[in-house]
């Protein structure tokens, strides 16, 4: 009997540790995705883009309004332009082995209708591992009010 409660508590641990990403090792890839996330939007890199954000991708922004993945690769790519942008204090909250929640600032620079101006925004974003890969599903930023 205990070579079987040994035998399968071994097959357990086997099982767990073959494949099953720690969540040291999916907080790290996570950051890693947010990264390359922020560089394709400094970049407006439309294919960057189109990997990073899934295919049912919504983002809320400071309009309000609700965009689609079409709509906001649109709008990074084309019509406004980042002229330097950095993430910081960013947290990520583990929800499963496959979802995350990120919060985090955004600050920098852009450009507009031919006027540039500063920004910062604080974020939420929700983020799904899809074919091994993690993918942007849900966003919703609000810009920080300049003090005067």
């Amino acid at each position: 009997m205990r070579q079987t409660i040994a035998l399968f508590t071994l097959l357990l641990l086997s099982a767990c540790q073959s494949g099953a990403p720690t969540a040291n090792s999916s907080e790290e890839a996570l950051r890693a995705a947010n990264a390359a996330y922020d560089k394709a939007l400094i970049a407006g890199d439309a294919k960057a883009l189109r990997e990073a954000y899934s295919d049912d991708f919504r983002m809320i922004d400071a309009d309000a309004e609700v965009h689609g993945k079409a709509d906001q690769i649109r709008f990074m790519t084309e019509q406004v332009k980042l002229l330097h942008a950095k993430t910081d204090d960013v947290r990520v909250r583990m929800l499963s082995p496959d979802a995350a929640l990120l919060t985090g600032r955004f600050t920098g620079r852009y450009r507009l209708d031919g006027r540039e101006s500063d920004f910062t925004e604080r974020y939420t974003s929700i983020w799904m591992r899809d074919r091994g890969r993690w993918r942007l599903t849900h966003e919703h930023s609000s810009t920080v009010p300049k003090t005067k």
